[in-house]
């Protein structure tokens, strides 16, 4: 009886929950009125209040992951629907999207015609928002796989513990709402951009928990392949974060952290996430009791005052004092320290080192060109070709594409198409 009044609300809440949900956030061009069954609209029962780690987050101390579902009506409890749980998928946006991402760019539509047309079996799709601070954390919690403690003197990091949600706790409360199936086979995850990062991420650190993987073009590994012709990752983007705040060769002191910055908003966000140094939280509200102290673990040897990469005395908006350490110095020159112990332990390469899965048996699709931005199609051609070589040698679908003249793959024009294939792709590997 529970179960049933849980569908039940959740369904009637989505028409009513997403009016005023789009009145004040993202208004979007191609976000359709959509009835209460068969359609899409913020999580069930409204934004989901997952766990305390999530008032942590620097800027959500409503402790709420925000999101938008997408229902079929055959999930739906009769007399509209007959109650047929579906596979899941779950979607990743890229860096700075929020929750109707995917919606904007015509993912109910595409849902609604392929399931109608048999092209695609019934699905539910969730669409967590990436954070909106510095356009995201990398979907990671700061708890490092390979090393578990590294975070030590608190309960969670700054980035409040994305890791446990987006590699468990979130299929596990879709699934107790009772609209989808259970089991890996059944389950899918994926990405764009930064979220091709997190879908992967998220994979690694659960156990089994995913069992087909689509992405297109992210930061897929950190330090790339030179020898393969695949650039260095993300470390060519270090002038890159310099260069756009005019500092190149000048004082890292002066490392602006507003949004005005794309490639330094990057480096941010994942500062927080991989090395967030001596971070303290100063208490403003009862519900911070007791103000938590992070600070880095000593064992790599390196002392944080004496760091050429500490940025120190950031502020955020709800009165929280941090400093954090990026991976490169003024002159964009990697800090090892950092680099090798902080970041290069959270790369997609490490952690499949570490997982006890390791993608074994998991479906894996690429959407990939050369046109991508911030040199992520080098870094994805790289992990590629890690998946497809010893140890692993796994099967990969990869689907290489191009823009037009005047209209290159670099933007956002072309996620209508690619989501129809990701669709197709995960459909086949739902099984019957």
């Amino acid at each position: 009886m529970f179960g049933k009044m849980i569908k039940f609300i959740a369904l009637s809440l989505i028409s009513i929950s997403m009016i005023v949900l789009l009145s004040c956030e993202d208004r979007g061009t191609n976000v359709p009125a959509v009835s209460s069954l068969d359609g899409g609209g913020p999580w069930p029962t409204a934004d989901h209040i997952f766990s305390p780690e999530l008032r942590w987050l620097l800027s959500n101390n409503i402790e709420q992951l925000p999101g938008w579902v997408y229902i079929p009506r055959v999930a739906a409890p009769p007399p509209s629907g007959i109650s047929r749980p579906v596979p899941l998928l779950i979607l990743l946006a890229p860096q700075g999207a929020n929750k109707f991402y995917f919606a904007q760019h015509g993912l109910q539509e595409l849902l609604r015609e392929m399931i109608a047309d048999g092209t695609i079996q019934p699905m539910v799709v969730a669409c967590p928002s990436n954070d909106p601070t510095f356009g995201g954390f990398m979907y990671a919690g700061g708890y490092n796989f390979s090393h578990p403690v590294k975070v030590i003197d608190s309960i969670t990091p700054p980035t409040g513990n994305n890791d446990a949600i987006f590699s468990k706790q979130l299929v596990n409360w879709i699934n107790s709402l009772g609209f989808t199936l259970q089991g890996q086979q059944k389950t899918g995850i994926g990405g764009f951009g930064m979220g091709a990062y997190g879908a992967f991420r998220a994979a690694l650190l659960s156990d089994a928990v995913y069992g087909s993987i689509s992405v297109t073009d992210g930061p897929l590994d950190f330090d790339g392949d030179p020898g393969l012709g695949f650039g260095n990752g993300l470390i060519d983007l270090f002038d890159d974060a310099l260069i756009e705040q005019g500092l190149l060769n000048g004082n890292l002191q002066d490392f602006d952290s507003s949004t005005a910055w794309p490639v330094s908003n990057l480096f941010i966000g994942a500062a927080f996430a991989f090395s967030p140094d001596d971070t303290v939280l100063f208490e403003h509200n009862s519900s911070f009791i007791p103000p938590p102290v992070w600070k880095m673990d000593s064992t790599y040897g390196f002392v944080d005052s004496l760091s050429p990469t500490l940025i120190t005395g950031f502020n955020a908006p709800s009165g929280f004092r941090f400093d954090y350490l990026l991976p490169f110095d003024a002159s964009g020159t990697v800090y090892s320290p950092v680099w090798d112990n902080y970041w290069l332990t959270e790369n997609l390469k490490s952690l499949i080192d570490s997982s006890t899965n390791k993608l074994s048996g998991v479906n894996l699709w690429f959407a990939t060109t050369t046109e991508s931005k911030l040199n992520y199609y080098q870094q994805t051609q790289s992990w590629i070709s890690t998946l497809k070589n010893p140890p692993y040698a796994y099967s990969v679908t990869e689907k290489k594409y191009l823009g037009v003249p005047g209209s290159p793959a670099s933007g956002d024009q072309y996620v209508y198409d690619l989501l129809r294939e990701m669709l197709i792709f995960h459909s086949n590997s739902f099984g019957n």
